[in-house]
């Protein structure tokens, strides 16, 4: 993460030596990102935002030892296992057969439900800021949204979307009160230009996937038994999103994880703490896998 410029120019810099590409698979439209070297594939999941080029820091830092792949969600999927069947089918079309996962906040979720559903193309999994879809967090899902679901959508359809934006990106700012005066000018500067030129479509698309989590059938610790011991689980502390309870229940689903605690600036430490993720992740592939 480079303090001294801008995100978006750093941005503009990647895309001209990184150029998305796009493909059909099974009904889905793919843009996708495909790069790097090496024998093992790391396939980044992106968070709620649905943006994947999110993942650009990540991305500099790991091409030269990994291949990489990350794609946006695409719209004809709006619902989880409809992603899921394309991600596959997407991962089959590039000649993918097995890769690690690396899934943040939502990513994680969208990891695990792939993971449940193809273990023979899923080699590890490294999930950061997220929790378990266990029957209790299904469940707490359930309270939480079933009720209030139709009432978001209808904000999201018909309250004018300029009107959204600068709430949301206060809400977001509030994951940084407690970052120095940098770290929270970055990050300001990043979600405006982010914001920008969000669409009330993509705003939609992912929100409708958040919703459909409550609808998922609960994971247990024996469909991941197979990954004993090939799971990094990043736990940030004071988690915004994710309790230490939501937290200590994604321990328990994961048998024989790796788990790094004590990271600091909560949910949003992915985008502000890139080096200390890149290292834990070099740290879990080069020891364990």
């Amino acid at each position: 993460m480079d303090l001294n410029r801008s995100y978006e120019e750093q941005l503009t810099d990647f895309l001209k030596t990184h150029p998305y590409k796009d493909v059909a698979i099974k009904g889905a439209n793919f843009h996708y990102l495909l790069c790097g070297n090496g024998d093992t594939t790391l396939i980044f999941l992106v968070g709620g935002m649905g943006l994947s080029f999110l993942y650009m820091p990540y991305i500099t830092a790991l091409e030269s030892e990994y291949r990489i792949l990350t794609f946006d969600y695409p719209y004809e999927h709006d619902d989880n296992a409809g992603l899921t069947d394309s991600i596959s089918g997407l991962l089959e079309h590039l000649n993918i057969t097995k890769g690690i996962l690396i899934g943040s906040s939502y990513g994680g979720y969208v990891a695990q439900m792939f993971a449940r559903k193809y273990p023979e193309q899923t080699n590890g999994l490294c999930l950061f800021s997220t929790a378990s879809l266990s029957e209790k967090t299904v469940n707490e899902l359930k309270t939480k949204y079933q009720k209030k679901a139709p009432l978001l959508l209808w904000i999201l359809r018909h309250v004018p979307y300029s009107w959204l934006k600068p709430v949301m990106i206060r809400s977001c700012m509030r994951m940084a009160k407690n970052s120095t005066p940098e770290v929270y000018s970055y990050t300001k500067d990043l979600f405006r230009f982010i914001y920008r030129d969000y669409t009330r479509k993509l705003d939609l698309h992912m929100t409708n996937l958040l919703i459909d989590l409550m609808n998922q059938t609960p994971c247990t610790p024996e469909v991941f038994a197979y990954l004993r011991g090939r799971v990094l689980l990043i736990l940030p502390e004071n988690d915004e999103s994710f309790t230490p309870e939501m937290q200590k229940d994604l321990i328990g689903m994961m048998p024989e994880s790796v788990i790094v605690e004590g990271v600091d600036s909560g949910h949003i430490s992915t985008l502000i703490k890139v080096e200390r993720y890149v290292e834990e992740i070099r740290r879990f592939i080069k020891t364990v896998l």
